[in-house]
């Protein structure tokens, strides 16, 4: 699926306003069966699940450019990182992978490959998940999340719209967008 959108991005792009930009995006995919939770992600978007326990279980992986697997693929491609208030794919992306950014693409410091995980729900037995963008991490840790939409369920939206305020407060600059999902089975 992030390949298929990834090599469809172009043929719209001509309807950009500004040829010479081409902008890019993350994309966070959570997928729900029975028993199994399958997540996908491409650049720096975060799933989070809240155990039976409270716990914040991680459902991805954020893909910056300082992270060592993530250097030695950009080096291995002949790019670089460099940090201007944060670390950048060639002193320009602040994540090493995305849908889009295409003048990136082309040098093959960026990709669009997703990391893949899944998780037993009978194991986990979940209360609800977060799936969000950097903005928020940015503004809240993992285990800070969990706590604050822990102590909002009962809010419409499960407590999304507080957390993106919240986040607003706490002086965050960049895009805020948050889902919580409650699962059934939950208390």
């Amino acid at each position: 699926m992030f390949l298929h959108t990834h090599t469809h991005i172009p043929m719209y792009l001509f309807c950009f306003p500004f040829p010479s930009i081409f902008p890019g995006t993350t994309c966070l995919i959570a997928l729900l069966s029975d028993k199994e939770l399958t997540v996908a992600n491409v650049g720096d978007s975060r799933g989070v699940l809240c155990d039976k326990d409270g716990n914040a279980i991680p459902l991805s992986h954020d893909h910056k450019p300082y992270q060592l697997k993530e250097r030695k693929r950009i080096k291995r491609a002949g790019g670089f990182i460099s940090f201007n208030g944060s670390w950048r794919v060639q002193g320009i992306l602040a994540m090493s992978r995305s849908l889009g950014d295409y003048p990136l693409k082309n040098l093959n410091v960026v990709i669009p490959d997703p990391d893949i995980l899944t998780f037993d729900l009978d194991k986990l037995q979940p209360e609800f998940m977060i799936l969000a963008s950097d903005g928020l991490w940015d503004a809240f840790s993992n285990e800070e999340a969990v706590r604050f939409i822990k102590e909002r369920l009962d809010e419409p939206h499960f407590g999304a719209k507080s957390i993106v305020l919240q986040s607003f407060y706490r002086g965050c600059p960049d895009n805020i967008t948050v889902m919580v999902v409650k699962f059934r089975n939950s208390s």
